[in-house]
């Protein structure tokens, strides 16, 4: 007797001891000097970078998000942790980013195979700021969501595709075309030729040809010396040009200036202009000014072909495999170096092909010999295969802060086709049969979706399930065609995961949530149900919380009926329901106007009005009585989540509830134990 007086003492002293340091600590884990706490609730206020309701947990890096949902009309890709392409790692907050994204909140795509080594990786923004001026206008692209997100290789001149893996083969003139029986189907072809005009009298200037910038020039350079100086350009090349000056040299000091004509002797079709820059010219007339214009005398019309049409490129290696009777040129249906096939060894009378246009294509026969290839197919003989074309990913803007609208290529420019097949095979990302789709996480052949835990949707269909407090709230993303702003709403697709589930690809486990049982004084939601019924038949009430709706209600359904009937959603666990007016009647309806009372018990904050569809009902309303200002938080905030199983890992002195601050079974740490007392 006296040992089990000595144990009782002891477990009482140990469980005073023990409520002595739960109340001693007025934040859970001192918020693990991330944060403040705030008395008397015992919360923590974190700083910056931190989270968790103790704060021992990091924030990963926050940028616009590649999918979500939108919080507007036409707004969505808001600012999200990990760009909603990557998961956050609590313990050292860095984002795990999906494969075919990069950067510190995966707010960019990768570059394939980072060009191989013959590009360069560059963002849609810096890509617009590279374009030649030559080829005409250069647009901005800076203030579009994926601006500074989506990435692609800037290939250097010798390569092209999508990861810069394919080599160009020596492009040239079709030797039978404009030559021979000339007509409207088979017109005189013209090599092109640009005037520049030139008002100086003393300095230097530049011309740019592709990229490539000349030497200095000097404003007296005679014709031989300017041919030197654009011919060793290395975008031209000796013996490419035909220079005739007017005057004698580039620039003079007369009223308007000298003119001579650049042709291009081994660049054909319509060439971009030559850039020129006059910043270091001088003219001592500053009322006239210095002036050094390009403008274009004559179009290119000279086809600027691979293999010059007349032979199929191995784009692994660069070499034309010329058509039968055909071989490398020098630009002039002669014998050369060019690596063209634009030389015909001999007169031609016949298309190529094993068989006429490989059986896919009609021979135009003479003079030409080309082969118009088949819907589908292409190449000098129509033996390769095409590829769906899309509108491009990564491309030029088509005016400032415009793209991705008109500007079509195979595989979108997002994907290498596949010319034996005619397939495309897609970049880390994309999928559809002209890579047309950034695809959901997880979509596969061999894996499903979202993890099989979610829909896999397109940006328009995720704004129109978009939800406010639990309600739809009619959201649409991309109605207007060709709005510049929302270009990707049928081809960007994201995950809206299951209710048990979340992250970006549906990969994580929710865990419960519930009301803080330290914060005291907050008041549950309670609404009013109105109803006047003077008769009729068939009249009923169907209730709709939340997007779930109760079965059909009728006019006397009693409070009983009415909590049944909501407690049966998915979206409601328990409510009280009670006659409102003091003479009231237990039925919902009456020919006078009867009130019953709402109160949720398990769903906390402020919800929501209940919504309603009637018939042959006289009126029918619901209004707030009183707004709920519990928390619906994460483990009720006395907790941390482990998202790989779904279950809360409470704090000293918390457990599970019933969801009205009870001991229950819901596991959200919304139940403060108590200490038990001993007695003898």
């Amino acid at each position: 007797m006296k040992y089990q007086t000595q144990l009782q003492i002891y477990i009482c002293f140990t469980a005073t001891i023990f409520l002595t340091i739960i109340s001693a600590v007025p934040c859970p884990n001192l918020c693990s000097s991330h944060g403040l706490c705030d008395n008397p609730g015992r919360t923590c206020n974190c700083y910056a970078g931190y989270t968790g309701a103790d704060c021992s947990q990091k924030l990963c890096p926050f940028a616009a998000a590649w999918a979500d949902q939108a919080t507007g009309v036409d707004k969505a890709h808001n600012l999200a942790e990990c760009s909603n392409m990557g998961l956050c790692n609590r313990v050292t907050g860095l984002c795990e980013c999906r494969t075919g994204f990069e950067g510190v909140a995966c707010e960019r795509q990768s570059c394939p195979s980072q060009c191989y080594g013959v590009g360069e990786c560059q963002s849609m923004h810096y890509f617009a700021l590279s374009k030649d001026s030559g080829t005409g206008d250069v647009y901005k692209y800076e203030s579009q969501w994926d601006a500074h997100k989506i990435y692609g290789c800037n290939c250097d001149s010798q390569y092209h595709g999508t990861d810069c893996s394919l080599r160009y083969c020596p492009k040239g003139d079709d030797p039978l075309t404009g030559t021979t029986e000339i007509s409207a189907t088979n017109p005189l072809q013209f090599n092109e030729i640009q005037v520049v005009t030139c008002r100086a009298d003393g300095g230097t200037f530049t011309l740019t040809f592709r990229g490539k910038t000349t030497e200095r020039i000097p404003f007296n350079a005679k014709t031989s010396e300017l041919q030197s100086y654009i011919e060793a350009l290395p975008t031209l090349g000796p013996g490419t040009t035909k220079i005739i000056t007017s005057g004698g040299q580039a620039c003079v000091d007369n009223k308007d200036g000298t003119t001579w004509t650049v042709e291009f002797l081994q660049d054909f079709g319509s060439l971009p202009l030559l850039v020129p820059d006059m910043r270091n010219l001088l003219y001592a007339n500053a009322l006239a000014g210095k002036l050094l214009t390009v403008a274009k005398q004559v179009d290119g019309t000279k086809e600027n072909l691979d293999c010059s049409n007349r032979g199929i490129c191995d784009t692994s290696n660069g070499v034309c495999s010329c058509s039968a009777d055909f071989d490398t040129s020098n630009g002039y249906n002669a014998e050369g170096t060019r690596g063209d096939c634009g030389f015909a060894t001999q007169s031609i009378q016949y298309c190529p092909g094993e068989i006429t246009c490989s059986a896919h294509g009609a021979c135009q026969n003479t003079p030409t010999y080309q082969c118009v290839c088949s819907d589908g197919w292409a190449g000098a003989d129509c033996s390769e295969r095409l590829c769906p074309s899309g509108l491009n990913w990564f491309t030029l803007p088509e005016s400032d802060n415009v793209a991705h609208i008109s500007t079509y290529s195979e595989c979108s420019n997002a994907g290498v086709c596949d010319r034996s097949t005619g397939t495309c095979v897609c970049n880390t990302g994309f999928t559809g049969s002209s890579c047309n789709r950034l695809a959901c996480p997880g979509e596969s052949s061999l894996t499903e979706a979202c993890g099989g835990h979610g829909q896999c949707l397109d940006m328009s269909s995720l704004a129109a399930l978009s939800t406010v407090n639990g309600v739809l709230a009619g959201y649409s993303y991309g109605n207007i065609p060709n709005n510049p702003i929302t270009w990707d709403a049928t081809r960007v697709y994201g995950c809206l995961c299951d209710p048990q589930y979340t992250g970006y690809d549906c990969s994580l486990l929710t865990c419960p949530y519930g009301d803080d049982p330290d914060t005291l004084g907050q008041s549950d939601e309670q609404q009013i149900v109105s109803c006047t019924f003077v008769g009729g038949v068939d009249a009923q009430v169907v209730l709709k919380f939340r997007e779930q709706l109760t079965a059909s209600l009728s006019p006397l359904s009693t409070t009983a009926q009415v909590k049944a009937a909501l407690e049966s959603l998915s979206s409601i666990t328990e409510v009280t329901v009670d006659i409102y007016k003091a003479n009231g009647l237990d039925r919902l309806c009456t020919a006078d106007g009867n009130q019953f009372l709402v109160t949720f018990l398990t769903e906390h904050g402020d919800l929501p009005d209940i919504q309603y569809v009637t018939q042959g009902i006289t009126q029918f309303d619901t209004k707030e009585y009183i707004k709920g200002n519990k928390e619906n938080i994460e483990c009720s905030g006395r907790g941390l989540c482990d998202h790989t199983i779904g279950e809360c890992a409470c704090f000293t002195g918390f457990g599970s509830s019933d969801g009205k601050s009870g001991s229950g079974t819901k596991r959200d740490c919304g139940f403060l134990e108590p200490i038990a007392s001993m007695s003898g």
